[in-house]
């Protein structure tokens, strides 16, 4: 797996990638972008062992699991911790609205922030999407600075396979039958990982039912779609599903396609 025998020889994807970060290392070091998931556990081993230097940062979201926090934590005490200038839910406030798959302010405010300017190592793979795919390995980044995906070509098992021989702590979530750890209620999970994040996380649905309230609170009119701010909260997870909890859920224009506010 992790060593290939093609038709044009013998393919080492870790020797590959310690050659990547040897040869295009940065006289400042490289900023290693650190989420405690296990992809990002592998990229940071892989920057280690290519004996580059680098910082990492772990840009903190205040939605993710107290798992994953505590994990990083105990393991990764050197990684720098980003807090944000808002909370997750101060967001949801601020923009009047749920964070959505066309409406991401979420990545762009929390996620996708530090490193101006920098060389930035990542942990993103071309098997988790057709957008991340279509990615170059090495790539400039808009907002100044380059992005070395250091395991852009790696399988979901090649994962694995790289933490269990060489032993690498990983977040315990993943015992527990989690495919994904991130921020919980993560617009881009599926149904079935919304369901297990409201049983598993109860504390954070609870914040994120209380942001919701705040909207509904706040409406000079009120939407004819929800009665509260727990009907909003549920819309949220089940209709962004497709799974329909009105009639006429499909009949009323909720979000303007031009901006993501409220109509």
């Amino acid at each position: 797996m992790l060593i290939e025998h093609t038709l044009f020889g013998t393919v080492d994807k870790v020797a590959d990638a310690v050659k990547l970060l040897r040869d295009n290392e940065p006289p400042e070091g490289y900023y290693v972008c650190f989420s405690g998931g296990k992809d990002s556990v592998v990229a940071f081993d892989l920057v280690k062992r290519a004996g580059v230097k680098f910082d990492a940062h772990h840009n903190v979201t205040t939605v993710e699991p107290p798992q994953l926090m505590k994990f990083i934590r105990d393991n990764y005490p050197n990684v720098i911790k980003e807090s944000p200038r808002y909370t997750m839910a101060q967001l949801i406030v601020k923009h009047k609205m749920p964070p959505m798959r066309k409406y991401r302010y979420c990545c762009r405010e929390l996620k996708e922030r530090g490193g101006k300017g920098r060389v930035k190592v990542t942990g993103i793979r071309a098997e988790e999407s057709p957008r991340r795919a279509k990615r170059q390995q090495i790539e400039p980044d808009r907002k100044g600075g380059t992005f070395v995906h250091v395991i852009k070509n790696w399988t979901t098992d090649e994962i694995w396979q790289y933490i269990r021989e060489n032993n690498l702590p990983y977040c315990s979530l993943y015992d527990e039958g989690f495919h994904r750890i991130g921020c919980v209620l993560c617009p881009f999970e599926n149904y079935a990982q919304a369901l297990a994040d409201i049983e598993r996380f109860p504390a954070i649905v609870d914040y994120y039912r209380r942001a919701f309230r705040k909207i509904f609170e706040g409406f000079d009119r009120k939407p004819r779609t929800w009665k509260s701010g727990d009907d909003m909260f549920n819309w949220w997870i089940n209709e962004r599903h497709g799974h329909h909890i009105a009639e006429d859920c499909n009949s009323i224009p909720l979000f303007s396609e031009d901006d993501g506010s409220i109509l």
